[in-house]
């Protein structure tokens, strides 16, 4: 583990402040809208929003070469209360570093955020907030009830109503019919519905998930898309992580875009397909022997199937042109079907603009 070489904080007036590290990119700040000030110029985040960050920045010293690696860089994140985000991004793009930021496992290094409007080096931003980190630690001696049982205590519930909460919640995660079995005999998807139900035990207001569909098969998947989209009807605000895009695609109000520690966009998925050109998909049989002609070889995608042949055409305004061609040639045409681009299809489309913008500006 990389550990800063100092500490990311100091005290000034009694209160805990981020120290300054040296920016890896020169630390620019955003333009984005600032709060607006209360008592003794404190900054008051916008009532509506369960999280919200300002040049939210995280960065790590290397304790030997003293070099300074960028976790997250002026971060500028609002999340509506009661709506659910997808938070995407490849591995190490920083979304674990800042969700550990929110939920107080990590120190800023620059910045602000808040969690339901106080501010997250407040242990008060924790108290209605709900977390499952991508690798969970679980006590492996205790059997599924202790485990949740202790969850609810340390959240501030009652002995009675933890007992009758962990009841509850392993039978809603799944794992009713063995409460008593010990942990150490818990499949990594039966942890993953565990921790989860651990999050939830306490009906909390914000809900942070890091990859929560990790290790589990498609009908656990299931069962966890189920639980956000009963946590959203209940008015809780979800926010997580995941690489399983079509789940993402399923759940989310709004996608945040976050590539090299950077945010890119941030979005709804009917604005990102609507900001995509369509495509159009013809099926059609008997073109086995006929090559593409050259007026067409820009804007059709061909593919063979078994008994069949799929064009794939980007361009809807040359279909009539297409059509007439298929027909003069013979082949029979069995479907023409426009095809939006999927989440995944944008996601790694905005992936690869942004690296060769990168790559643009370090020539």
């Amino acid at each position: 583990m990389i550990r800063p070489a100092m500490p990311d904080s100091t005290r000034l007036n009694g209160e805990t402040q981020p120290r300054q590290l040296p920016s890896p990119n020169g630390g620019q700040s955003s333009s984005a809208p600032r709060p607006r000030l209360g008592q003794w110029g404190r900054p008051i985040p916008d009532p509506g929003l369960a999280v919200c960050t300002r040049d939210l920045s995280k960065w790590y010293r290397h304790p030997w070469t003293g070099r300074v690696f960028r976790g997250v860089e002026s971060l500028d994140l609002e999340v509506r209360r009661g709506e659910v985000m997808g938070y995407l991004g490849p591995n190490g793009a920083g979304k674990t570093t800042t969700l550990k930021v929110l939920t107080g496992l990590h120190r800023a290094s620059r910045g602000q955020a808040w969690i339901l409007g106080e501010p997250v080096e407040r242990c008060a931003s924790r108290r209605r907030l709900g977390f499952l980190p991508e690798q969970p630690y679980f006590y492996d001696y205790l059997n599924g009830r202790e485990y949740l049982e202790l969850a609810g205590r340390l959240s501030g519930l009652t002995g009675s109503e933890a007992h009758r909460r962990s009841q509850h919640w392993l039978a809603r995660a799944g794992l009713g019919e063995r409460p008593l079995l010990r942990l150490r005999k818990y499949s990594k998807g039966m942890l993953q519905r565990l921790g989860l139900a651990a999050a939830l035990i306490h009906e909390p207001e914000l809900l942070i998930l890091d990859e929560p569909m990790s290790g589990l098969d498609p009908f656990g998947r299931r069962d966890v898309r189920d639980l956000i989209l009963e946590q959203r009807a209940r008015g809780v605000t979800v926010l997580f992580s995941s690489h399983i895009l079509p789940d993402v695609e399923m759940l989310c109000d709004r996608v945040a875009i976050l590539l090299d520690g950077t945010l890119t966009r941030v979005a709804t998925v009917g604005e990102l397909v609507h900001d995509s050109r369509q495509r159009i998909e013809i099926r059609c049989g008997g073109l086995d022997e006929h090559d593409l002609p050259d007026r067409f070889r820009t804007v059709l995608e061909r593919r063979e199937h078994p008994h069949e042949t799929v064009l794939g055409l980007c361009d809807e305004s040359r279909l009539p042109e297409v059509l007439g061609w298929l027909l003069s040639a013979g082949a029979s045409v069995r479907a023409v079907t426009p095809q939006r681009a999927t989440l995944e299809e944008l996601f790694l489309a905005t992936a690869e603009s942004w690296e060769g913008t990168r790559q643009r500006r370090s020539a």
